[in-house]
């Protein structure tokens, strides 16, 4: 049994070594350059309660962090292939709203809220409202979310904005 075993191991490492070889004659022309992060977005890379605190101390308005955002994800998504279905609009419109209230003085509520104009990507994994929910699976491919999931209704409720979601390799969840 264990001169077998030995056997099928070195099989199948030498299948995977043929496989990679055959698979980089193709894929090594087609790796994805993706661009620097421009010196006027160096202020994405700080932490998301960071940029929070900037909103909340009218440092950093909340439609330039989206529109900030949506232009990286515009510059790197063509290489990466990663976001499946935007809400680039109804992110922007959340966001001057949070900026009109930051500009009026209400402050009460939106104080407590940790990612206040922050926007995030969720994998199709998790549920936002309208936005495709595949689970990983091809079959669900045209199933949408009729209601947000725990998770993205709590990050909306620290102030976070849902901006895109992105793939999921088939069955990754299994």
């Amino acid at each position: 049994m264990g001169l077998l075993r030995t056997t099928c191991v070195y099989i199948r490492l030498f299948l995977d070594r043929v496989i990679d070889f055959f698979f980089s004659l193709y894929w090594d022309n087609k790796k994805a350059v993706i661009p620097d992060l421009e010196k006027k977005y160096d202020f994405l890379a700080q932490s998301a309660t960071s940029l929070a605190n900037k909103i909340k101390q009218k440092e950093l308005k909340s439609e330039e962090l989206v529109l900030a955002l949506i232009e990286r994800i515009r510059q790197v998504n063509p290489p990466l292939n990663a976001v499946v279905a935007d809400r680039y609009e109804a992110a922007l419109e959340e966001a001057r709203e949070i900026d009109r209230k930051i500009s009026e003085g209400i402050t009460d509520d939106l104080s407590k809220k940790p990612f206040l104009g922050v926007p995030f990507t969720a994998k199709e994994s998790q549920a936002i409202k309208g936005m495709p929910l595949t689970m990983g699976t091809w079959c669900r491919r045209n199933d949408r979310a009729t209601e947000d999931s725990e998770a993205v209704v709590r990050l909306r409720a620290a102030g976070a904005i849902p901006l895109a979601t992105t793939n999921l390799p088939e069955l990754l969840i299994w």
